[in-house]
């Protein structure tokens, strides 16, 4: 059977396409306004179907269009290279994505997978309307002949830092903390109500990421394994990404060394291990839109900036991260205008591709943020120096000015990375950063200041001080820079892997000098970073039981993980006291999936249990229970240990 297709010579085929999508995009407009409008049984041709309707006839019609002199005419202006016509679908489609899920969310719809196609679409659309044939022109095949012994290299440090990140990932920390149990929680709520909307902000995390966590949960069940998943894959990702930018700031060797820096963190393994914050994800988002961007600008590709806009625009529905780098790339592009004006007005055609990129796909999240701005405001009101109260607070208290203590928590926040320990999430008694890696950050660091008039280290400091200001002017308490400036990590490693590079050649040992000398020189040093981080984490940390905030925090995932256990048919009593509480932590809810608890703060001999139900004494109150049990045995006594120390005892009445 023969269907109609475009038929006729190029001006007439750029009409016809053109008039075609608007028919599409009628038609899914329609869609999109029934699917949303509450149904009525009464009504025999809903309105919004004249949409879909009209969206069918102008795609017939558009069948029907013979070369003439108007096609010509308007195909003139749509140019031959079908780069404005793509822009054009990239633009109605984002129109659509936006409509429909301002619309979706008013019906408060919960299945929003076409609103997303639609909405990736248009990204793929808009930095397809730059590529001009791009991917026809690489000889793949060429290119990895060229970069073979490269790629090798980088694979077997992601399989390093794959395994650093994966060995016992459920089990390491053995422990959920509360913000976890918060963060498993609100994911599983995705699938319902206002999270469904993958628009939608909790605690500023974006749904989007929440659902995508929801669905490991689905995939592997509500476990710690399953609720870690995707921040370890995040930290895995974040190897190649940091790669690519320090291989375009400093070429391969700062690259691989600056990877190799980051697969071995300590504090980046942590925190690709555990759920409670989502810092990790700026830790390979940021770098690759950086990459992105730096590499359209001096390469003079567009493509590349469009697609670092779209992935921006796409970070606003994972972390408020993505808030700092939209501010850094808008100031990194003002100075550029100001100070290096011949470099970057010979680039300003990608320029306008990334924010022509980043505006198209921030359309649905912009609507979200106008109709509820506290969500967006919600880390600044609970956490802002300024909006939460603190400076005022402080300087009130201290009688200090504000400059003073603004200042002074500027410090806090680089000192985080080289002095103060990392203790809020992690408990390591360590800073971000070893003592090598410090000293390798501070030269790197200097050096890069000293090369600032480079727009390579331009962006470089931009990147590592636009986060450290941030956590610094904006952010309390400073306990919390400790997992907060892993936004500034990525920037600072590959400031460590530039010290590192260029004190070997200043020594005499450079790779232009003495390739064996500098492998082995540098060799040693990572092999030693490798050893201390690997014993600061799985060695000082994992086994010292210093995870969960306290002891309280600890014994709330024991108790939800033993509650699970419990025959779904056992009433479960907990003897509590006022720190020690079923429901004091999210992170027992999470793990046992909501299994009711009924603490009994009265003595247990006052309470009167029945056959077959489940006693459970918090740490405090483990020696009554257990003198109850012997005064009334029969029944199974078990006890749970958290390192050397009991932490939980139940007592199964028989």
């Amino acid at each position: 059977m023969n269907y109609p297709h475009p038929d006729g010579n190029g001006e007439s085929k750029q009409v016809q396409r053109v008039i075609a999508f608007a028919g599409v995009f009628l038609l899914l407009l329609g869609q999109f306004l029934m699917y949303s409008t509450p149904l009525e049984n009464t009504v025999i041709f809903p309105f919004q179907i004249w949409f879909s309707i009209l969206g069918v006839v102008l795609f017939l019609v558009s069948q029907l269009i013979r070369p003439a002199s108007w096609t010509q005419w308007i195909a003139t202006r749509l140019t031959a290279s079908h780069q404005v016509t793509w822009i054009l679908v990239a633009v109605m489609l984002s129109i659509l994505a936006t409509v429909g899920a301002r619309l979706f969310q008013i019906s408060t719809r919960s299945n929003y997978i076409p609103i997303l196609t639609v909405w990736l679409l248009a990204g793929v659309s808009f930095v397809t309307a730059f590529m001009d044939g791009f991917l026809g022109r690489v000889s793949w095949r060429t290119w990895f002949k060229q970069h073979r012994a490269e790629l090798m290299i980088l694979l077997v440090v992601i399989i390093l830092g794959t395994l650093l990140r994966f060995y016992r990932l459920g089990e390491i920390p053995r422990v959920l903390d509360g913000d976890e149990g918060r963060v498993g929680l609100a994911a599983q709520e995705t699938a319902l109500g206002t999270l469904a909307n993958p628009f939608a902000l909790w605690d500023n995390f974006g749904a989007l990421y929440l659902q995508i966590i929801n669905a490991t949960l689905r995939i592997f069940g509500p476990t710690p394994f399953a609720l870690r998943l995707v921040p370890a894959i995040g930290g895995i990702l974040a190897i190649p990404a940091v790669y690519l930018l320090a291989r375009q700031i400093g070429g391969p060797r700062v690259a691989f060394i600056a990877a190799f820096l980051i697969a071995t963190s300590h504090t980046h393994i942590n925190f690709s291990r555990i759920a409670s914050v989502a810092y990790i994800h700026g830790t390979w988002l940021a770098p690759l839109e950086l990459y992105l961007l730096l590499s359209g600008l001096e390469k003079r590709q567009s493509w590349r900036t469009a697609l670092s806009g779209a992935i921006l625009a796409i970070h606003f529905s994972v972390y408020l991260t993505a808030q700092v780098v939209t501010a850094l790339i808008l100031v990194y592009m003002l100075i550029s205008f100001l100070f290096l004006r011949s470099w970057f007005m010979a680039a300003w055609r990608p320029a306008l591709a990334f924010w022509g990129a980043f505006l198209l796909m921030m359309g649905p999240e912009v609507s979200y943020i106008l109709s509820t701005p506290e969500q967006f405001m919600n880390r600044l009101v609970q956490d802002g120096t300024i909006n939460s109260g603190w400076l005022a607070a402080t300087m009130a208290e201290t009688g200090r000015g504000a400059v003073s203590l603004l200042f002074e928590r500027v410090m806090h926040a680089f000192l985080s990375l080289i002095y103060y320990p990392a203790r809020d999430f992690y408990g390591s008694p360590a800073p971000m950063l070893s003592m090598i890696s410090a000293a390798a950050f501070l030269l790197g660091l200097g050096l890069s200041l000293w090369r600032t008039k480079s727009p390579r280290n331009l962006l470089l400091n931009g990147n590592f001080w636009a986060a450290t200001l941030a956590v610094g002017l904006f952010a309390v308490p400073p306990s919390a820079d400790s997992y907060r400036m892993l936004m500034a990590l990525p920037a600072a490693l590959i400031m460590a892997a530039i010290g590192f590079d260029q004190a070997v050649e200043y020594f005499g040992l450079g790779w232009a000098q003495t390739r064996l000398a500098y492998s082995i020189t540098i060799g040693s040093i990572l092999l030693s970073l490798l050893v201390f981080n690997a014993w600061t984490y799985y060695g000082d940390f994992a086994g010292q039981c210093r995870y969960g905030d306290n002891l309280a925090g600890r014994f709330a995932s024991y108790l939800g993980k033993y509650v699970r256990t419990v025959e779904s048919e056992s009433n479960i009593y907990l003897l509590s006291d006022d720190i020690y509480f079923h429901g004091s932590h999210a992170s027992t809810a999470f793990l046992s999936q909501h299994r009711v608890v009924t603490n009994v703060p009265e003595a247990v001999e006052s309470f009167q249990f029945v056959s077959g139900e489940t006693i459970i004494a918090s740490p405090e109150r483990i020696e009554e229970l257990v003198a109850w049990a012997h005064g009334n045995p029969g029944g199974d006594l078990h006890f749970i240990s958290d390192c050397q120390n009991t932490i939980l005892a139940s007592y199964q009445i028989p």
